[in-house]
């Protein structure tokens, strides 16, 4: 099992700073009832936070508030995620996302950039993403030529003949 951050220690972070009191209370209550009895429960945590008329409002309410990205970045401090996990995570997220704005795609490619995962591939080489493998691009010229049509050749263009053509 890897180690855990405490309550205090999530509580400390920049990550915990920008969540809404509510949001707040339900990060410090799943974190706290996670640590104390090892099962992390979502829907205790939601009914503690928020005033839900059922326990099935609370479930409902509770997948909207794991997949909220300012929660799962706290979560993720809790859980000590490498930051190459997060933002795979994010990448599949957005995946999944019918609703993905141009300025959401344009945010996670700059923060690739700034972390550096978008200007190498991982598990290769470390080829840049600008650069292509030779064996690549010639199986991928080889793959094309194999898809082209023979050529055909055509007959030579015949000239109409006509009575009234120029002589």
């Amino acid at each position: 099992m890897t180690s855990r951050l405490s309550f205090e220690q999530v509580q400390a972070t920049q990550e915990y700073s920008i969540l809404t009191g509510k949001q707040q209370l339900f990060v410090e209550t799943y974190i706290r009832s996670g640590l104390d009895t090892g099962t992390y429960d979502p829907i205790q945590a939601t009914q503690t936070a928020y005033i839900c008329k059922s326990r099935e409002n609370a479930r409902v309410m509770s997948y909207s508030l794991m997949a909220n990205i300012r929660i799962v970045a706290v979560l993720n401090r809790h859980f000590n995620k490498e930051p190459l996990e997060e933002f795979i995570e994010q990448i599949n997220r957005a995946i999944r996302n019918k609703k993905l704005s141009v300025a959401q795609i344009q945010a996670l490619k700059l923060k690739g950039d700034v972390l550096g995962y978008t200007t190498r591939l991982p598990g290769t080489n470390n080829f840049g993403l600008d650069t292509i493998p030779n064996d690549v691009h010639e199986a991928t010229v080889a793959a094309r030529k194999a898809k082209r049509k023979p050529r055909v050749e055509k007959a030579a263009k015949l000239e109409p003949i006509s009575e009234f053509a120029d002589h």
